[in-house]
């Protein structure tokens, strides 16, 4: 009974290491691809990647891209960070929809480097995943990690602050115009823009813009657009103290500092 238990296990054991037989070649591929990463060779980090490439990024709302903005991604990487390192907790077979091993790699660990601009050093803890062809390039890839708190915490800051003095009465109406379509939202989906943030101040009737851009050129290629092309700020005048006084624009500023 005992020698067919161990024959039975035995069996079990060599079914579940010939399960997945693509892992231990796409492991590599996928431990190799982070390496690449970290000394900044695009060239061959390309090498590995299926021109058919589906990825997920981190940022909050973002939608899979193609190659192209994959590509794009990893420059932007490169760019921005010095030493990049990547120091992984765990290497691990990913599985299909029906939970079946299928050769693809999950990694979770922990990215260091130093941002180029700031000096500011990355420790960025996340989880990746990347799915492989039959040829064993990577063809789909997804990163789950905090990129607002990566972004606060090592990027460089181009604020914008904004302060817009409303009419009496008309705190809710200037609210709501610029939490329409054509307002805040159409603002932060122009090229170059990262995020914004209001606050309406009750006892001065001064509602606060702060806004974070790529760029100081960027901001100013948009305020041109909105100043000359777009009638947005005409709707708002109405409402402003002083007409188009009651909207003063601070930028750029410099020795930005967190605490």
């Amino acid at each position: 009974m005992k020698k067919l238990l161990l024959l039975f296990s035995a069996a079990i054991i060599f079914v579940s290491c010939n399960s997945n037989p693509d892992y231990e070649k796409n492991l590599a591929t996928a431990i190799s691809f982070f390496e690449l990463h970290g000394v900044e060779d695009l060239d061959a980090q390309l090498e590995l990647v299926s021109k058919e490439i589906e990825s997920e990024s981190a940022l909050y709302g973002s939608e899979m891209v193609g190659y192209d903005q994959f590509v794009e991604m990893l420059k932007g990487y490169h760019d921005a960070f010095d030493n990049i390192k990547y120091t992984a907790q765990n290497w691990l077979p990913g599985t299909n929809e029906e939970g079946q091993l299928d050769g693809s790699v999950r990694t979770y660990g922990t990215w260091t480097g130093t941002n180029v601009v700031t000096g500011k050093e990355l420790d960025l803890k996340g989880y990746w995943y990347m799915n492989f062809d039959d040829e064993g390039k990577i063809v789909a890839q997804g990163d789950f990690f905090d990129f607002g708190g990566m972004f606060n915490a090592v990027y460089p800051k181009n604020l914008v602050f904004i302060q817009i003095k409303v009419k009496d009465g008309k705190k809710q109406e200037m609210i709501d115009l610029l939490n329409s379509d054509r307002g805040i939202p159409t603002t932060v989906a122009y090229d170059g823009a990262i995020g914004y943030d209001m606050a309406y101040n009750d006892e001065t009737n001064i509602l606060h813009l702060v806004g974070n851009w790529e760029s100081y050129e960027k901001y100013n290629i948009y305020l041109n657009w909105r100043l000359n092309e777009d009638d947005f700020i005409k709707q708002m005048v109405p409402l402003m103290v002083g007409g188009e006084s009651g909207l003063v624009v601070s930028q750029p500023n410099s020795n930005y500092q967190s605490f």
